[in-house]
């Protein structure tokens, strides 16, 4: 039976051959390390060859690693090159904005929308959901004019993309109706870790899972007892928390399309969204940078982080 290779893993791949050390790749492929071993520990088997000698010292390549490198290389640049077609086939009219967000940045991305239909900007935006490290690499393709993410540290040198300080938004505890906590003003943080934890399964988690657990982390929890899903549904990921098996972190926006109870977190929980546009900047993308952060200090997007801006070096 012939090797099925996925495109993931051969990109995974690259990037641990190209850095030779899983901590890098793991960074650059903006992932958690143990997932990323796992999948080439996964290529290696469904290949049936090594590609990787690990020491505890460093990695090195194979023969037969080196060999499926060059390969992979050309590999992946065709298919970028035909996806980079494909998407220049359909770019918008000059009088289109193409605004990208991630799941937790929709009520941010839609009152931006709305300003701009609102003021008369003389375009109109286009919105297209994605993961947060997807946004920024469409964005520093020119791909997007400009997307709500996910704060992440030195974005803009690492993406070649401007970065805006745009709103701290406050998660809630999506609970079951039957839960002791559903009709309180609020939950602890540490009654709340104690709970079976829904989480979205990697790529959709792929940065918001790492900064999740970092800020119960900081709050002196850990979400030990998770139960992750694939589905990129968030009110399908929900049913479970409807049927008392899970409890979630929801935006406001999210909860409102389900039928479970969402409180507060004691202390608050807040997600740092930032906006990314391309740089240099375009037209569009320096007014939906102006009317965004217009919106942002004359509602108060910002509760816990000041305004600030970051340019690529």
């Amino acid at each position: 039976m012939e090797a099925v290779v996925e495109l993931r893993q051969l990109r995974y791949f690259v990037a641990v051959a190209e850095e030779l050390h899983f901590g890098r790749a793991s960074e650059r492929l903006h992932m958690s390390q143990s997932p990323l071993s796992r999948a080439i520990r996964e290529l290696e088997r469904e290949l049936g060859v090594t590609l990787f000698v690990r020491t505890t010292r460093r990695v090195e390549l194979t023969s037969a690693g080196a060999a499926l490198l060059e390969r992979a290389r050309r590999a992946l640049a065709d298919i970028d090159g035909a996806v980079a077609d494909a998407r220049r086939s359909r770019q918008p009219s000059e009088g289109v904005a193409r605004f990208g967000l991630n799941p937790v940045g929709a009520a941010a991305a839609r009152r931006i929308e709305a300003a701009t239909k609102e003021r008369d900007v003389g375009f109109e935006l286009l919105l297209d959901e994605d993961t947060s490290p997807v946004l920024l690499r469409r964005v520093a393709a020119g791909e997007l004019t400009a997307a709500v993410v996910l704060h992440t540290a030195s974005a803009a040198q690492r993406n070649d993309v401007r970065i805006d300080a745009l709103k701290d938004e406050p998660l809630l505890a999506a609970l079951p109706a039957s839960h002791p906590f559903a009709a309180a003003d609020a939950i602890p943080m540490s009654a709340f870790s104690d709970e079976c934890v829904l989480l979205p399964r990697e790529p959709a988690g792929q940065a918001y899972l790492p900064w999740l657990r970092a800020a119960f982390h900081a709050a002196g929890y850990e979400l030990e007892r998770t139960v992750e899903m694939a589905s990129a549904q968030w009110d399908r990921r929900l049913l479970l928390v409807e049927a008392g098996e899970a409890v979630a972190v929801v935006s406001e926006d999210w909860a409102s399309e389900s039928d479970v109870v969402a409180v507060p977190f004691q202390p608050p929980l807040t997600m740092p969204l930032d906006l990314a546009s391309c740089w240099p900047a375009t037209d569009h993308g320096e007014q939906l940078v102006e009317l965004a952060c217009q919106l942002r200090d004359a509602e108060g997007w910002l509760s816990r982080r000041a305004a600030r801006t970051e340019l690529p070096r």
